[in-house]
């Protein structure tokens, strides 16, 4: 009987914590002037409705190691309920799935962010697998093809919690994609999508709290000078980096620190070619400067 009472007790805290949750949720909301019953569409956001040629992040996600930079002859982690880093202390991010990767999973996410940007969260919109590889800027094969379709099994196979205690508390537990469906070419593979993103996702973008990347260069970078792109365009005014830092925030284990730097300033060189930072370099004692492009498109939600 003692053992049903605490059951009990635990399942109304469970309930009543679920309700606190709720609650900061919707006001986050109310105070960024939307409505928390409404049905949103990522285009209610004017760079996002008029601007085809950037994609978008969630701030909370550009900052953190979500998308990793890691070796891709190293195997992909599965991980379980795993604290990911994140730049800014009062951000925690737990993460479940497979690794996801800034080489191919990332940008794959954003362009069918895009698919979706006219339709309100929670209902489905279609692409075809074509179009997604020709989006991205990948060759047409059939390797591209099925890697496009790995890349969305393990955006819909994962459960991420962001935490975010300046703003909307908990962001509830969302699969980057909420689900979809397949129409199957002759040989059984996937070749046009059905997909519905979550609408809890609208936490992340609400007040403008979003990275705007140009398609065009973004999508051309090497995964670690990505990752530094993402760190650098959502801020107005970035400040030095640590090296430590921006490893883990690349998830990257190179245990090298001079081959660490060496990537490092390539990665300096290519963000600056592109004209995402008017300069970047690495200094002397191991910090990564940038000064951002004033005219860029970026969050207004920087630091």
């Amino acid at each position: 009987m003692k053992h049903a009472k605490n059951l009990g007790e635990n399942l109304v805290n469970d309930e009543g914590t679920g309700q606190v949750d709720k609650l900061q949720r919707n006001a986050y909301l109310s105070s960024k002037g939307l409505k928390p019953n409404s049905r949103f569409q990522l285009d209610l956001f004017e760079c996002v409705a008029e601007r085809d040629d950037l994609r978008h992040i969630p701030n909370d996600y550009a900052r953190s190691s979500l998308f990793t930079a890691r070796n891709k002859r190293q195997p992909r982690r599965s991980l379980m309920h795993e604290k990911l880093f994140h730049y800014n202390e009062h951000i925690s991010i737990l993460y479940t799935g497979i690794e996801l990767r800034a080489e191919d999973d990332e940008i794959v996410w954003l362009q069918i962010l895009k698919y979706g940007k006219s339709v309100p969260l929670g209902d489905p919109f279609e692409f075809s697998v074509k179009d997604l590889v020709r989006d991205v800027d990948w060759s047409k094969s059939g390797r591209n093809y099925d890697r496009v379709r790995e890349c969305i099994s393990r955006l819909k196979a994962n459960e991420v919690l962001a935490l975010n205690t300046k703003a909307y508390g908990k962001s509830g537990a969302i699969s980057l994609i909420q689900n979809y469906t397949s129409v199957n070419d002759s040989e059984g593979k996937p070749s046009q999508y059905r997909v519905w993103i979550d609408p809890n996702l609208i936490l992340l973008f609400a007040g403008n709290t979003f990275t705007n990347h140009n398609w065009e260069n973004y999508r051309k970078l090497s995964p670690v000078a990505r990752r530094l792109a993402d760190y650098v365009e959502s801020h107005k005014h970035p400040f030095p980096l640590s090296l430590e830092k921006f490893q883990q925030m690349c998830g990257s284990n190179d245990s090298n620190t001079r081959s660490w730097r060496q990537t490092v300033k390539r990665a300096c060189a290519e963000v600056q070619e592109a004209k995402i930072a008017e300069t970047a370099f690495l200094s002397k004692d191991d910090k990564i400067c940038c000064v951002s492009v004033t005219n860029n498109h970026k969050s207004s939600d920087m630091l």
